[in-house]
């Protein structure tokens, strides 16, 4: 396995209450001064199909041994994170397993240096792909993320578009500081504060899905290339 659960937050994960899914953790998260979350969004599921999916995802590590599969496979559900991925590390074309080794060590280094998790916790019952959760599923995922935030010690987060933006900037506990436009449309930077005086790098991006994201947009990738090289705050 490429990309192992680096396990050594698990016991504080296991501490949080109605946590229904760990955070993946990558294996040298802890050794890198800037501790960077990817949150996505949710994952909706049709109706016909809610209950057995649920019941077949019962584990909190049901998501931390998948990111082999999201970053390699070809497939239909595989998309959006590859997308990110090709963005995040300035790929302008696909990528495989046996792609060069030039181009697979940036794709493993930047995966290995990151947690990710959808900020939903639990699937979002829908026929729909564009779907919100409820408010009740909204406000237990914003509750369960400010504890993940705070264990990981979180310096540079990630939204998969408006929605994760605005409950992580308005709804965990923290203010505003700084607010930046980055003249690209559905692209924005905020750098919030806790009460604890705790600081964090949040940017707004597109979700990866959609045209607007463009992957291959030298300003896309100069965007992400841009944050991930700041200071911690």
């Amino acid at each position: 396995m490429k990309f192992p659960h680096n396990e050594k937050y698990n016991a504080q994960f296991d501490q949080i209450p109605n946590l229904v899914w760990f955070p993946y953790v990558g294996q040298d998260f802890e050794h890198n001064r800037q501790r960077i979350m990817v949150f996505a969004h949710n994952i909706p599921m049709p109706i016909e199909r809610y209950e057995s999916e649920r019941n077949a995802r019962t584990a909190k590590t049901t998501w931390t041994g998948a990111l082999d599969e999201f970053t390699y496979e070809h497939e239909s559900y595989t998309k959006t994170f590859r997308y990110f991925i090709k963005a995040a590390t300035g790929l302008t074309a696909d990528f495989g397993k046996n792609s060069n080794t030039a181009i697979t060590d940036k794709v493993d280094t930047f995966v290995r240096r990151i947690a990710y998790a959808n900020f939903i916790q639990g699937l979002v019952k829908s026929d729909n792909a564009l779907t919100m959760a409820d408010s009740d599923s909204i406000a237990l995922s914003k509750a369960i993320n400010h504890q993940i935030i705070e264990i990981l010690g979180i310096t540079h987060c990630i939204c998969w578009g408006k929605p994760v933006f605005e409950y992580v900037t308005t709804s965990l506990g923290f203010n505003v500081r700084d607010d930046e436009c980055l003249n690209k449309r559905g692209f924005a930077y905020r750098l919030n504060e806790n009460e604890k005086g705790h600081r964090m790098h949040v940017l707004k991006t597109f979700h990866p899905s959609m045209p607007g994201f463009g992957y291959k947009d030298s300003r896309t990738q100069n965007i992400l290339s841009d944050f991930l090289s700041k200071e911690n705050p």
